[in-house]
């Protein structure tokens, strides 16, 4: 009985030792809309952390020493060529050596930025594709699996990809099927935004997008007097713009034109919901264009 009973006590400490280790991977996503996404493949199995806070901005972050500290607990890192990632990835593997880095544009057929802002000169933007999205889960899959020691948790992250994929083609359909009627009766469909955190979006459904940040600063009077020309001649009512950045060129523009400016929030810790609010928006926007 006493053997038994140590037997059985061996038995529930491997249990509980194996949930632990489990429990215990840390995950670090630069970005907050990551955050869904790899909980949706990971589950309750993971803890995910955001690396860049809501409404901070990305080209200027620095994270306190105490911040850097904590992050570096994480087991594994998915980047994705942000502007403060090379340093923090400095910072983080001098804490913790053996830091796994995943660069989420592998495979990714990328944007090329015309005047380099970001790291290796290519828009960031990618998780802004649900198709584009589709090929960075899988990587994470790939990723969380090799980490993960376990042949139970390999097949229940397989299971999750399964499900997130059917997901996000069904979201990738969804707006395919808002901009529809609008490609059939208007030779271009475009929108205005303060930040050109679009190109992706823009590149899968066939719109135009016009930036009045350009290179990552506000325009020049030239410029400005060019894009409000252009904004004339198009009638366009709406005007996006996104914290953190400065909304002196978009509202004035808005105030020439008589446009109203509408926030939308491309950083979104919910991507799925994020996904179709831009969508709508664009949409409804768009058909408001003069062609």
């Amino acid at each position: 009985m006493t053997h038994l009973k140590t037997v059985l006590c061996g038995l529930l400490f491997i249990i509980l030792f194996s949930r632990i280790e489990a429990k215990e991977l840390r995950v670090l996503v630069s970005l907050a809309p990551y955050l869904e996404i790899v909980q949706k493949l990971g589950g309750k199995e993971i803890q995910v952390e955001v690396l860049l806070p809501q409404g901070a901005d990305a080209h200027n972050y620095e994270p306190t020493p105490k911040q850097i500290q904590r992050y570096a607990e994480s087991q594994v890192w998915f980047t994705l060529g942000e502007c403060f990632e090379k340093r923090m990835q400095t910072a983080l593997q001098n804490q913790n050596p053996t830091l796994v880095v995943c660069d989420l544009r592998t495979g990714i057929p990328l944007i090329q930025e015309e005047h380099p802002q970001h790291i290796g000169g290519y828009d960031p933007h990618i998780w802004m594709s649900p198709k584009l999205m589709i090929l960075q889960a899988q990587t994470i899959a790939t990723t969380l699996e090799q980490l993960f020691p376990t042949l139970e948790m390999k097949k229940e992250i397989q299971s999750n990809l399964a499900k997130l994929i059917i997901e996000l083609e069904a979201l990738d359909s969804e707006i395919q099927k808002e901009f529809a009627a609008l490609h059939q009766t208007q030779s271009k469909v475009i929108v205005l935004v303060a930040h050109p955190a679009y190109s992706y979006f823009c590149r899968e459904y066939g719109i135009t997008q016009l930036s009045i940040e350009q290179e990552g600063k506000d325009p020049s009077a030239k410029e400005l007097t060019s894009l409000l020309q252009e904004a004339k001649k198009l009638q366009i009512k709406t005007i996006f713009i996104q914290g953190p950045y400065p909304h002196k060129g978009a509202q004035l523009i808005a105030k020439e034109i008589g446009a109203h400016l509408v926030t939308l929030n491309p950083n979104s810790a919910h991507y799925f919901q994020m996904m179709r609010q831009i969508a709508a928006e664009f949409a409804q926007a768009a058909s408001e264009v003069s062609q």
